[in-house]
This record gives C-alpha cells, structure tokens and sequence, in this order.
C-alpha cells in the first residue's frame, strides 16, 4: 500500500497538485485513489473471446462462374472465379488492374482464379489450343494467375484487340506476366504472377517472397488456410470429374448396345 500511495503523490504532484492538498484528503479518498491507480496501472485481464471458425467452409462460398458464360467453351466443369481463391499478394494486383481498367472505362470481368488439377486436366483433354501445360504445371493451381476478359454492353470481348493492348500494358506495369506476349499460346486473358518463383518449388509449397511483406503480417497463415480451401475443390473437383466421366462411358456403351441392336435388325 505505501508504494501505491507513494506512486500516487508522484502523480499528482506531476499534475500540479501540492503535498498539502493531498495531505488534507481524508483516509477514504486516498484508498479509493490508490484502489484506482492499482486498477489502471495494473496487468492486462487475459479475455477469452468466443470466435466461431466460420472459414472452415469459405471455399463452398467462391464465386463459379458456368460453361458458356463468357460466349466459349470452357468445358463441363465450372470454374472458380472468386479473389478470395488467389494469393493475397497477387490478389491485390490483380484488384489494381480491375481498378485501373476501370479508370480507363474498361470493364473486366473475372472467368477464372484458382484451377483445381482435375480442370486443368479437362482442358488439356479439349485440346491444345485451350491449354499445353499439365495439371499442377499452372501457375492457376497455385493462386497465382487470373483469366480475365472486357466486357462492352454485357458482351465479352475476347477478339478486341484494341482493348487488350491497353488492358496487357496496365498489368505488365504491376509487375504481372501477360498471356498476350506469348507466341506459342497466345492467352490475352490471362495474367500472373511468380515473383521468379518456378513451378517445381510453387508444387513443394514454397510460395514468392512478396514485396514489402510488412503489408501482409499474416500471409504465412492465410497461405495455409488458403490451401485448405484449395484441397477442399481439388476433393470437389476431382469426385465429379470421375462421375462425369463414367457419364460419358456408359452413354458411349449405351450407344454402342443400340447400334449394334439396328445392326442385328436390318
């Protein structure tokens, strides 16, 4: 009690206050002044706060986006088409080029972010002018890379070269890669990032250091919880890409039983 109230004299005197006005307080005041220094002065209360783990399931919240949406056949599986599935970093960037495309009066839409494995499987089944590289070779499949197309009353513009060569240049000076400048897949929809960072070491799980990593103080666990929600669609998207596909086997016997069935008749 005599340090509080020793602690308590240095105080007020710092305020202005005199020994002779603290001495004339009565034996009450003084200890509901010291109770009250104790209080404020005193540890921090531990307070456990009830936090419900409501992301476990974000990812069944993403943003899909259908075949056909955007005018062209994008196989039978939706694509996921939702920030949230991206790196945080590139995530950011690839806000930045929404924003300043927008500025330009360029709308763009999103067709798609994160690719699961089992879809980047299906457009390498569609064909080479769809895609060249095998399932976890895309940078998709890592939340680094975005398609993206503009859109001018309600209509994509896929073919607007006049568009994309504005549109390329803005996310090349966000440090983006564009699919525009490439020769062997010419891809102006698609953008990404890697930071120098090759597709051996992005499938081990060693993602790009980011760029004043200050701003995301967190990113070690939103990467984690990321991937959680990216096993989540490869399970999804793995499930009914094996229901989709004996589909197609039992509609093909289907046929071929009825085919030989005419055969036998005529």
């Amino acid at each position: 009690m005599a340090r509080f109230f020793g602690f308590y004299i240095v105080c007020m005197i710092s305020f202005g206050v005199s020994p002779a006005q603290i001495l004339t307080l009565t034996t009450e005041e003084i200890a509901i002044r010291t109770s009250r220094l104790e209080h404020f002065n005193g540890p921090v209360q531990l307070r456990r706060w009830e936090i419900a783990d409501d992301t476990v399931d974000e990812w069944k919240q993403w943003e899909m986006v259908d075949n056909y949406s955007f005018g062209i056949n994008r196989g039978r599986m939706s694509m996921i088409a939702d920030l949230q599935s991206l790196h945080p970093y590139f995530r950011d960037k690839v806000l930045e080029l929404i924003q300043k495309c927008k500025q330009k009066g360029i709308e763009l839409a999103l067709v798609e972010t994160y690719r699961t494995h089992a879809k980047q499987t299906e457009y390498r089944t569609m064909g080479r002018k769809y895609t060249r590289t095998r399932a976890g070779q895309s940078k998709h499949q890592y939340g680094l890379a975005v398609d993206v197309v503009p859109i001018i009353d309600s209509i994509p513009q896929w073919r607007n070269m006049k568009l994309w060569r504005k549109i390329g240049p803005i996310g090349e000076r966000l440090g983006l890669r564009w699919g525009g400048r490439w020769n062997k897949l010419f891809d102006p929809g698609h953008f990404e990032w890697t930071g120098g960072t090759g597709t051996y070491h992005l499938a081990k799980g060693n993602f790009p250091p980011v760029p004043q990593p200050e701003k995301y103080p967190c990113l070690d666990e939103d990467l984690r919880e990321l991937q959680r929600h990216w096993k989540a669609w490869e399970v999804e998207q793995a499930t009914l890409a094996r229901t989709l596909r004996q589909r197609q086997r039992s509609t093909v016997t289907a046929s071929t039983a009825k085919t030989v069935l005419r055969g036998g008749e005529e």
